[in-house]
């Protein structure tokens, strides 16, 4: 794709202890097909050597390296993109230890500019589990019910490292703040689902590594994903943390959300309420993607835990 006509987009990846991979990483944004891009790297704080291999970068004209305090994960991103901000029409979130696809930031630029950038928009495709060499594992299924706000209420199908979105919600993103969000990528998509629109993509458009220490929840299976479940939803603090997700969201945008999600915000109001618990199990959506967590979520939904 020509870069002449086409909008800037920058990449903000936040690193940290990132030695063994970022490099790679790098070099595939780099040699994306999309060239009218810029990269924005923040580091959190590394221990490790992964400044020294960020310096070396120091003289192309599109990295752009911000040396920082171990702030964690969700700030770390925000200052990015702050940083970021005023420089490009468009965003993209980036791990460091992942591969793209030579045409991801392609392929969502031309399905994100055909809609109406008044509202906030974001991208978010599938991408491929491999191991700590890149061989594939199998790919993600994050879609299976569909992208809602009913979803992003309880639960984020999309991840960071698939996540394009335009300047209307980068802007609401940063206005926002981060006291009380629980992911970056989660907070992208539920002010996308609530006030804009959210663009699925099937097809793979990243290589995620998974190593020891960025295994998730999606790669569990069978007796261990039981255990996970029950760990976080009964013993975790997970949906106390939702729940505090879901009032920042009404406080700030109630006055912008059309009529029925209003009514869904509504009823995750921080103080329980026998009868909107009673509604909430009932209600006649799904919230979760897979029937196993939907179950779990309705009868916490009695109980008053979310």
């Amino acid at each position: 794709m020509e870069e002449q006509n086409n909008p800037k987009v920058i990449i903000c990846m936040s690193t940290y202890n990132g030695e063994k991979y970022v490099k790679e990483q790098i070099e595939s944004l780099l040699n994306q097909t999309y060239k009218n891009l810029e990269i924005y790297v923040r580091d959190d704080g590394s221990k490790d050597n992964t400044i020294n291999i960020l310096e070396e970068y120091k003289k192309n004209n599109k990295i752009h390296f911000i040396k920082g305090n171990n702030v964690g994960v969700v700030k770390s991103f925000y200052e990015c993109l702050k940083e970021a901000y005023d420089n490009a029409e468009y965003f993209a979130y980036c791990d460091q230890d992942d591969k793209w696809h030579e045409d991801k930031i392609e392929r969502a630029i031309s399905k994100l500019k055909k809609e109406n950038q008044e509202q906030p928009l974001l991208y978010f495709s599938e991408f491929n589990y491999c191991d700590e060499n890149l061989n594939f594992v199998n790919k993600s299924n994050l879609n299976k019910k569909g992208a809602s706000f009913e979803n992003s209420i309880v639960e984020c199908i999309s991840f960071g490292i698939v996540e394009v979105f335009n300047k209307k919600l980068a802007t609401k993103i940063l206005e926002s703040g981060t006291e009380n969000i629980c992911f970056h990528d989660w907070w992208a998509y539920m002010i996308s689902a609530g006030l804009g629109k959210v663009i699925y993509d099937d097809t793979a458009t990243v290589e995620y590594r998974r190593t020891g220490s960025n295994v998730s929840p999606s790669g569990k299976a069978g007796i261990n994903l039981q255990i996970y479940r029950i760990k976080k939803f009964v013993f975790g603090k997970y949906f106390k943390n939702i729940r505090l997700q879901i009032n920042k969201f009404q406080n700030l945008y109630n006055n912008e959300l059309k009529e029925e999600n209003k009514k869904i915000v509504n009823l995750f109001s921080l103080k329980y309420n026998f009868i909107k618990s009673i509604k909430k199990v009932f209600y006649h959506k799904m919230f979760r993607q897979n029937i196993i967590d939907e179950i779990f979520c309705r009868i916490l939904f009695l109980f008053g835990r979310l």
